[in-house]
């Protein structure tokens, strides 16, 4: 398994799961190129590591350890957005929603409020988010993914949302 640590600190025979699959195993080695072997690695660090247990961990899940808090698991995100799309965010549309190494498709199920960044005006009746505003969404994911909320830790609840191959918008997520 490879990834980057957000938060904490890993070390051989901590005891893990991965979310949103609930795969548990237990951390055999920690490796990294050209270095000699690791004992553990911090927040911050780019690392592999082998596990007792040979499990299939599929692209975007999230490895905790099994004695910390999980992470919100869901297809529903309450979310802080701001987007700078030159054609608005509509509901209904599919767009790529990337947290971490997750990549889902996502689509507006409800847009709460929308706040217009260049005169701070905000307003709840607006079905579109327009170019530069910053808004508050319920987004719909066709599958689960794992994540915290923003006042949490922060680092695994930042995503970008991508339409037509281009970054088009970006924000924290709220509320699963």
């Amino acid at each position: 398994v490879s990834g980057t640590i957000d938060s904490g600190t890993l070390k051989v025979g901590d005891a893990v799961i991965f979310y949103p699959s609930g795969k548990k195993s237990r951390v055999k080695t920690i490796e990294a190129f050209n270095r000699p072997a690791q004992s553990r690695a911090e927040a911050g660090a780019a690392v592999g590591f082998t596990l007792q247990e040979q499990i299939y961990i599929t692209r975007g899940e999230m490895a905790t350890l099994e004695s910390e808090p999980r992470p919100q698991v869901t297809t529903r995100l309450r979310v802080s957005l701001f987007w700078l799309g030159k054609e608005p965010m509509v509901k209904r549309k599919e767009y790529l929603l990337k947290l971490g190494s997750a990549r889902v498709t996502a689509r507006v199920e409800e847009v709460l409020r929308v706040m217009d960044a260049s005169t701070l005006d905000a307003t709840d009746q607006r079905a579109v988010v327009k170019r530069h505003d910053v808004a508050e969404c319920v987004l719909k994911l066709d599958r689960a993914i794992a994540c915290d909320i923003a006042e949490d830790v922060p680092a695994t609840s930042r995503f970008v949302i991508v339409d037509d191959y281009e970054i088009r918008g970006g924000g924290i997520v709220r509320e699963a």
